[in-house]
């Protein structure tokens, strides 16, 4: 019996130092996105799982839209997955302010940070056949009444860039949340709001293909694609830069060697001529911008942000 005993604890002991040793990953990963399929997030997750998975050898990564509350039920679904590298948020900015803004039961201490892929500055955008030709016109009518302008939703960065115009200046925005950015488009070329806050990625090809303009871009210096339109500061809005980051998380407590394998698969899948190629010609610049980077953006976007959500007096 004591034979036995040890035979049998010999066995499970061999067992678990083979799962336990075995290389990331064993099976099959899925890249959760927490919003619509067809907008910035799913765009680009879907590029990158192309190019991935022809990079990987006999496993393959997945898009999952879990998508509603402004990217709530998506975030929250990642940060109660089990912490072994096998569920991978597509991460924004809105995963910061969500649990202030909105109560989600998680914060930004339930993920660890794998690399930013992209960053996407805001812009303003109206119809092409708008009466609002430029940000001096949009001036003009907040100081009648406020605009109404479209957002992805509450706490996301196109909201909280509409916060920080009001906060450096003396206008004031109605926001109306509309789910998914087709439908958003269709509110601002029907002329039914005045404009929105979109980052510049999903306005690009619209506004090349005459559907809408662009009247301002929430970056340094004007966009090489776009060199007739100012800058949020060239504008007088009070804001300089602001910009929605886009990158790979994973629950908080998982392995040291899937997290690494993830950032080594992200920054040779930026490698890629053909990746990066891809990536500009859907609108989105590629950048790779490890862990420690992208720890420093989040400090960054959260000191911004709750500057701005002070000065509101929203929050829980």
């Amino acid at each position: 019996m004591i034979r036995k005993n040890l035979v049998v604890t010999f066995i499970l002991l061999f067992v678990t130092s083979i799962s336990y040793g075995a290389e990331f990953p064993q099976k099959d990963i899925r890249l959760v996105v927490p919003f619509e399929p067809g907008g910035a997030g799913d765009t680009t997750s879907r590029i990158i799982v192309e190019a991935a998975n022809e990079i990987l050898d006999g496993r393959k990564i997945s898009v999952v839209n879990r998508s509603g509350g402004g990217g709530i039920v998506g975030q929250t679904f990642v940060s109660r997955a089990r912490a072994d590298g096998y569920t991978i948020l597509a991460m924004t900015n809105s995963v910061i302010t969500n649990p202030t803004l909105k109560g989600a039961s998680y914060s930004i201490d339930d993920f660890e940070p794998i690399a930013i892929y992209n960053f996407d500055p805001d812009v303003i955008a109206v119809a092409a056949d708008s009466t609002l030709t430029n940000v001096a016109d949009l001036i003009a009518t907040a100081k009648k009444r406020e605009p109404n302008m479209v957002t992805a939703g509450i706490a996301t960065a196109h909201h909280m860039v509409g916060l920080a115009i009001e906060q450096n200046t003396d206008l004031t925005f109605n926001y109306l949340p509309v789910r998914g950015f087709g439908n958003q488009l269709q509110t601002v070329m029907g002329n039914h709001v005045d404009g929105g806050f979109w980052p510049l990625g999903e306005a690009a090809s619209h506004a090349r293909g005459g559907s809408i303009r662009i009247l301002a871009i929430a970056s340094e210096i004007r966009d090489p694609g776009f060199p007739d339109v100012p800058t949020f500061q060239e504008s007088g809005l009070g804001v300089t830069v602001w910009a929605t980051f886009r990158g790979w998380a994973v629950p908080a407590g998982t392995p040291d060697d899937a997290v690494n394998f993830l950032s080594d698969l992200l920054a040779e899948v930026h490698a890629s001529p053909e990746y990066r190629r891809k990536m500009e010609a859907a609108g989105y610049k590629p950048v790779y911008q490890d862990a420690q980077e992208f720890q420093k953006a989040i400090a960054e976007y959260k000191n911004l942000t709750s500057t701005v959500i002070a000065a509101h007096g929203l929050g829980n």
